[in-house]
């Protein structure tokens, strides 16, 4: 009896520590606070219709850090969609956020996106890089890709990554902003 709970003892550790050599690093997804960012110039009033972005990336996975994978605790795609709407609001413009393109028909401007990248490499213990890559349609026409690339470098043992992430959406939503109130 004895040498049974020891083998049970054993599978459990051996267990536990193959599950955790597949964990997880949990990432939440952050914006940039606003009173970090720059004063708005002009104050837009326009009226958007902005559809939740669709996130074609091949993995959820944002990157690998020290052999765990950095997944994303919330979804990808509303974050990235939030983010844009936190923007063009911060501008002045009164935005409707819906699900599907058949909900804002009416609207005089309507936006569209897609995700194709977001990816997060360790550069070294102090040292992260960020890529994402999006593409925005305003009204159905062609859409407009936009790529942005932040380095950031912390202290070892910090969390680095998600004010990373929070720099990068801006990075990549700012220059569409203009785009999107010249159809106005």
């Amino acid at each position: 009896m004895l040498g049974a709970h020891r083998s049970l003892v054993l599978l459990l550790c051996a267990a536990l520590l193959t599950i955790s050599g597949c964990a997880s690093s949990q990432v939440r997804l952050r914006y940039v606070p606003a009173d970090k960012l720059p004063a708005v110039q002009t104050q837009h009033h326009a009226n958007i219709g902005l559809v939740q972005f669709t996130d074609t990336r091949p993995t959820q996975v944002l990157g690998i850090d020290q052999g765990k994978e950095l997944a994303p605790v919330s979804n990808v795609a509303a974050w990235v969609t939030r983010g844009l709407e936190n923007e063009l609001v911060r501008q002045g413009a009164a935005v409707t956020y819906v699900i599907s393109p058949d909900q804002i028909k009416t609207l005089p401007t309507r936006v569209t996106g897609t995700i194709t990248q977001l990816q997060v490499t360790p550069l070294s213990a102090m040292e992260y890089r960020g890529e994402l890559t999006l593409t925005i349609a305003i009204n159905d026409d062609l859409p407009t890709t936009y790529k942005a690339t932040v380095v950031k470098q912390g202290v070892p043992y910090t969390n680095i990554i998600e004010p990373l992430l929070a720099e990068l959406l801006q990075e990549a939503i700012t220059p569409a902003i203009p785009t999107i109130f010249a159809t106005q």
